[in-house]
């Protein structure tokens, strides 16, 4: 697959339509208030009630293969079904070689590289998901360093000026394809991915 570059405006962009693909404000009703009566607690009542409160997102951790139950390796309808949201393009139409998806409501933050029809991996760009080993957003690098050690690869950031890429390089038996990603700005994480190679060090997201 020919790699093609995405500028960081360009990336940039990227990441604001997946916050607003995921962000789910159209499907979330606030609670109706409720204002108790005499009238109407001695009212028959009739006709069914239909709640509006919204399902709560499961805690998911941000896996080497995967997030929650979508794992790498699933088609997007796998993937849709799996997580119980409908995964859409963050840009449409979407290439088949290599395409971002995120969750049509929900999961804020949460984006997946599809490459050649299959989940590759999984993006971080807000909210409070963590890592198994407790790895989140906003942590320092102190702080990674601490939960992985000298498992951590430490490289340059190709666009942030003193930013770097702290890279798991996992030891299990079976895990040498895949890597875990954490983009800093030199002192906290700014984004976190993990999945496959190559498409795990994909600078840019599908280049």
């Amino acid at each position: 697959m020919a790699r093609r570059r995405l500028g960081p405006a360009r990336w940039a962009a990227v990441a604001v339509a997946v916050a607003a693909c995921s962000s789910g404000a159209g499907d979330r009703q606030a609670a109706p208030t409720t204002t108790t009566t005499t009238a109407a607690a001695t009212a028959p009542t009739t006709g069914s009630t239909t709640s509006t409160t919204a399902p709560s997102e499961p805690d998911y951790r941000l896996e080497l293969r995967g997030f929650g139950p979508v794992r790498v390796g699933m088609t997007v309808d796998e993937a849709s079904a799996a997580l119980g949201r409908r995964l859409t393009p963050v840009i449409s139409p979407p290439d088949e070689d290599c395409a971002m998806y995120a969750p049509a409501s929900g999961f804020d933050g949460i984006a997946f590289l599809v490459a050649r029809g299959v989940v590759a991996r999984t993006d971080v760009t807000a909210g409070p998901t963590r890592t198994p080993e407790g790895l989140a957003l906003g942590q320092t690098e102190a702080e990674a360093q601490r939960r992985y050690g000298d498992r951590l690869a430490t490289g340059d950031h190709d666009y942030l000026v003193g930013g770097r890429y702290l890279t798991l390089i996992p030891e299990a038996p079976g895990d040498e394809g895949y890597r875990l990603v954490a983009e800093t700005d030199g002192r906290r994480v700014t984004a976190l991915r993990a999945g496959r190679l190559p498409e795990v060090e994909y600078s840019d997201g599908c280049l």
